[in-house]
């Protein structure tokens, strides 16, 4: 077969490869795996494929705000997460570079005699191309790969984060909402309270000292009250900032749903939750993407060892118009620069990769462990002080009743015991928030949701080591 022949059937074969090589730099393929993991573990589907400059809220601003239209305002508003998102698409950008050849080099030299002696003037022309990609590209598409799958991991982890601060600021509304209301109430009480007992002054049964120490009572709750809502107003204009409406108004009220705490249950043990963390957590599977990640970036640096090949044709015509054609080889010497430090590099970052999965594994852990404490304890708590401080403030309540309509006692006892109630039922939800909020915590621990996903994905099943190990050669790294 003529020479040239052969290097056009060379030529054929990089221009198949590159363009098996093709992959679409559209990320929107990546967002919607994301957008399918947030709403497996949460619930709740983000729009993230419109831009957010260009989405329309269902809510105007001015009505009640329910926790659901919070939540999808967020994912979809939410500037970090809008950002991050980005990053996926940087990631697939990557990825498809990772599969693109090396331009061909085209090389042309002109000259002619500069000793007075006249002639033609001779020609060189080369095509080059780079044919160390073939074989080292594989392993970089892998890394890319992997590198992409880190960051939809990443971002699906974020989003789940935002789900649950956004539920958490929204009960803490809802509950500083109802605190007001029963600060109100007292108020209300402590009104009573004093026009009692500025009658039982009037008829000589009660002393200015009685009156004064409600009043004092009364404007401890005026301060209480204006207090609370100060919160109220700050915890409002930083839920705005999550949901990406820093500037709306905040002449709204938290959509109260009236759901009690006796809703969560916590009858799960601490070792299934900690299996549903290894198994859910998707910083968890972030991070053994990376893992994997280093491991064909090792790949990289031991097929790199090999010495570069340049293949191409080459076309030359002399002084005497004499023409020659023929393929052109290059071939590198690897006499200085034998890799050697790429590969160490890389094989050091691969252990770090390691360390850091397994890290991320243990932080999971110790999370969802701590997080199953502190939901036990709070719901223990919050049925214990409803069952016995609420039942027996509300028992004395009746009784004082009773007494009050058989003569026994006057209104002062029942207006008392009725404050003593609500103060108990203020002690108590501030219980019940600490109990939600703690419930909400350990759901995003265990990633996501108590119950296991429907569908898992493979990055939970990355084979990353257990322990740290020490990785001692190339040969190892190459077969990791």
């Amino acid at each position: 077969m003529p020479s040239h022949n052969r290097t056009l059937n060379c030529a054929s074969i990089i221009v198949v490869v590159a363009i098996a090589g093709c992959v679409s730099l559209d990320p929107s393929a990546d967002f919607d795996e994301a957008m399918t993991l947030v709403e497996q573990r949460s619930g709740w589907r983000p729009d993230w494929n419109a831009p957010w400059s260009s989405s329309i809220d269902a809510w105007e601003g001015e009505t009640a705000l329910s926790v659901d239209q919070a939540v999808t305002i967020a994912l979809r508003n939410n500037r970090p997460i809008r950002a991050a998102l980005e990053g996926i698409a940087s990631a697939r950008a990557d990825l498809v570079q990772s599969g693109l050849l090396p331009n061909p080099v085209l090389s042309a030299t002109f000259g002619s005699g500069i000793n007075g002696a006249s002639g033609a003037t001779s020609v060189s022309i080369s095509l080059v191309q780079q044919l160390t990609d073939l074989w080292i590209r594989p392993a970089r598409k892998d890394a890319a790969a992997s590198a992409l799958r880190e960051q939809i991991l990443g971002v699906s982890d974020d989003a789940l984060r935002l789900v649950a601060d956004v539920r958490q600021a929204h009960a803490g509304l809802i509950y500083a909402q109802r605190a007001i209301a029963l600060t109100q109430s007292h108020r209300e009480l402590v009104d009573r309270s004093i026009e009692i007992t500025e009658q039982r002054i009037a008829a000589g049964v009660a002393s200015q000292l009685d009156v004064n120490r409600l009043h004092q009572l009364r404007l401890a709750l005026e301060a209480e009250l204006t207090l609370q809502e100060l919160d109220l107003a700050k915890q409002k204009r930083e839920l705005l900032e999550v949901l990406g409406r820093a500037e709306s108004a905040a002449n709204w009220q938290a959509q109260d749903d009236n759901q009690s705490i006796q809703a969560w249950s916590y009858e799960l043990l601490e070792s299934d939750l900690m299996k549903l963390a290894a198994l859910q957590r998707l910083d968890v599977a972030a991070a053994r993407k990376a893992y994997e990640g280093k491991r064909h970036e090792l790949r990289v640096a031991n097929l790199g060892s090999l010495p570069e090949v340049e293949a191409g044709a080459a076309f030359e015509r002399d002084e005497d118009r004499r023409e020659e054609l023929g393929p052109e080889f290059d071939i590198e010497i690897p006499i200085f620069d034998n890799n050697k430090a790429n590969v160490a590099k890389a094989m050091s970052q691969l252990r770090q990769a390691e360390i850091e999965a397994d890290q991320v594994l243990q932080r999971a852990v110790t999370q969802t462990r701590t997080a199953w404490l502190d939901a036990r304890a709070n719901l223990e708590l919050v049925i214990f002080y409803r069952e016995r401080v609420i039942a027996l403030a509300q028992e004395n309540l009746r009784l004082a009743g009773q007494a009050f309509n058989a003569g026994q006692v006057d209104m002062t006892v029942v207006l008392e015991t009725q404050r003593e109630l609500i103060q108990a039922e203020s002690a108590l939800n501030e219980l019940e928030l600490i109990a939600t909020s703690s419930m909400i915590n350990l759901e995003y621990a265990v990633g996501g949701t108590l119950t296991p996903a429907s569908e898992s994905t493979d990055d939970q099943a990355s084979d990353v080591p257990s322990h740290p190990t020490s990785i001692q050669t190339s040969d190892q790294g190459a077969s990791s």
